[in-house]
């Protein structure tokens, strides 16, 4: 399952304000991943903007590995911020069906989390 919000403001804006309000929720930017200008620098002209925001709780990532290494490959959590259409999307996928693919047990803490991502993604848009 996807989340998807639209935007008014352009992909660079909500990267920055992902940048500004992530440490509220106690999450940090781990890095900032800008697809439309690797391709470029492959030789590939790619036309949309693209940024995936790669974000952690480090407090949080300590307690699923604490329970389970396997969790470490969906971390660290990821928001996609792009343009289709003429409009900015701001995207994750369901980190609740990630985290229940790997480790059932630990679908109450990814809940929560998943929950503060929404609220993150709520006000940047």
């Amino acid at each position: 399952m996807q989340y998807i919000e639209i935007s008014n403001k352009s992909v660079q804006e909500v990267v920055e304000k992902i940048k500004e309000v992530c440490p509220k929720y106690k999450f940090g930017v781990q890095h900032i991943h800008n697809v439309k200008e690797n391709l470029k620098s492959k030789g590939i002209d790619f036309k949309n903007d693209c940024q995936i925001v790669d974000i952690c709780n480090p407090f949080i990532a300590e307690q699923f590995l604490s329970i389970d290494m396997s969790l470490s490959i969906i971390m660290p959590c990821k928001i996609s911020v792009y343009s289709q259409n003429g409009q900015t999307n701001i995207a994750m996928n369901s980190l609740v069906q990630l985290v229940d693919d790997i480790n059932p047990d630990m679908i109450e803490t990814a809940q929560k989390v998943q929950e503060q991502i929404l609220q993150i993604i709520d006000e940047v848009k």
